[in-house]
């Protein structure tokens, strides 16, 4: 029978949100702190509980992520609990409430970077594996505990360390992220390309031979995207269809020059039905449409840079009814379960073989904004949730 929560022990509130508020106090910036302290810190929080975390390390011998291994009595199938220990940069210091990295209680939140996202997360799951390593609950299977540090570089250090030296392989993956109105089972994939534009230097003053202007060639071809966006098919789960956006330009300098380089970042959100065969067919016929009426000495290129498919775990996959299951009975409600338009670290896990969902989180406010908070009065259901749905899961299993 799936694991009910009355069966998981008393909620440890006071416990989870102090290890919270510690880790939020130590910034872990991506990109900006040196993640060593946040690591130390979770790590110690973890080997005084009597678990054994492991560090693990990129290519370059980077520190990325904490690893802790949970096996049961017996064989069974194996699972992965994710969520991420560094965060996005603060923003203007002197617009939040109080410092970004107080760790503030107050009106029943805790405030500041990585509140929400996600190092109340990573308390709670924390506070999951001592659950599972100190009740008999563990009877089968094998319980992965994952803090990645090198989330927000989008670099995922930690999860493709965990990836290339897992054994067993989890057949299961959930993401400790915010958000309390829906179990997200899949996401819209991407296709990023630079394209770069060509043009025809020349004199800005000239009168007679003033060149071909990449930047103006660069604007008729964000005017055709926006025109002839993504075709929408009829796709049951996405719905919102896809999507291309032109998130950078960079060309020209100076006064005196009429530029011959322009270099355009685009971003294509993908759906099953509009993948990336199908994107880069759709940006190729707007490229040759521009290029043959705004001819320069070279054709428009495409350089790629990343690709990640879109997925979805299918509805009646173990995964997705355990953690419906739970999810019922610690919220007290039906969540739907959705797919989203942005991506996210399970596009990643499940193109290799890793079914992933976005469990119910806490509700929050102002993620990677000015006043960034988790509303405290969510986690004991998130908690009781991932109880149940961990020990569910592996029994279905």
């Amino acid at each position: 029978m799936p694991a009910e929560p009355a069966a998981v022990a008393a909620v440890p509130f006071d416990s989870i949100i102090d290890l919270a508020s510690r880790l939020v106090s130590i910034p872990s910036r991506a990109g900006i702190d040196a993640v060593e302290p946040i690591l130390d810190a979770a790590s110690g929080w973890l080997e005084q509980q009597g678990l054994a975390p492991a560090r693990l390390r990129d290519a370059q011998g980077r520190p990325v992520a904490l690893l802790v291994r949970l096996d049961g009595r017996a064989p069974g199938p194996a699972i992965c609990l994710n969520a991420c220990l560094d965060t996005a940069p603060f923003g203007d210091e002197s617009r939040w409430r109080t410092s970004p990295s107080a760790g503030l209680v107050a009106d029943g939140k805790l405030w500041g970077r990585g509140a929400a996202d996600s190092k109340m997360g990573v308390s709670i799951l924390a506070h999951v594996a001592r659950f599972l390593t100190t009740s008999a609950a563990l009877s089968r299977g094998t319980v992965y505990v994952l803090f990645d540090a090198d989330e927000h570089t989008g670099a995922f250090g930690g999860v493709k360390a965990f990836l290339a030296q897992a054994v067993p392989r989890p057949l299961g993956a959930a993401l400790g992220y915010p958000g309390d109105d829906a179990l997200v089972i899949g996401s819209r994939g991407f296709l990023r390309v630079k394209v770069h534009v060509a043009g025809q230097a020349g004199h800005s003053g000239a009168v007679a031979d003033r060149g071909m202007n990449a930047i103006s060639k660069a604007a008729a071809l964000i005017s055709a995207i926006d025109a002839q966006p993504p075709p929408r098919g009829s796709e049951n789960l996405f719905t919102f269809g896809p999507c291309a956006t032109v998130t950078r330009i960079e060309g020209g300098e100076g006064f005196s020059q009429i530029p011959d380089r322009v270099v355009c970042n685009i971003d294509i959100r993908l759906t099953p039905g509009f993948d990336h065969d199908a994107a880069q067919a759709w940006l190729d016929a707007i490229i040759a449409g521009i290029d043959a009426r705004l001819p320069a000495p070279a054709p428009t290129r495409i350089e790629p840079i990343d690709h990640w498919p879109p997925y979805a775990v299918a509805a009646d996959h173990p995964l997705v009814a355990a953690f419906l299951h739970a999810s019922r009975h610690c919220f007290g409600r039906d969540l739907p379960a959705l797919v989203c338009g942005p991506s996210n670290i399970g596009n990643y896990l499940a193109a290799h073989g890793v079914p992933t969902v976005c469990a119910p989180g806490v509700a929050y406010a102002n993620i990677h904004g000015t006043d960034e908070c988790a509303d405290l009065s969510t986690v004991p259901s998130v908690y009781s949730m991932y109880c149940a749905a961990v020990l569910d899961f592996l029994h279905r299993g």
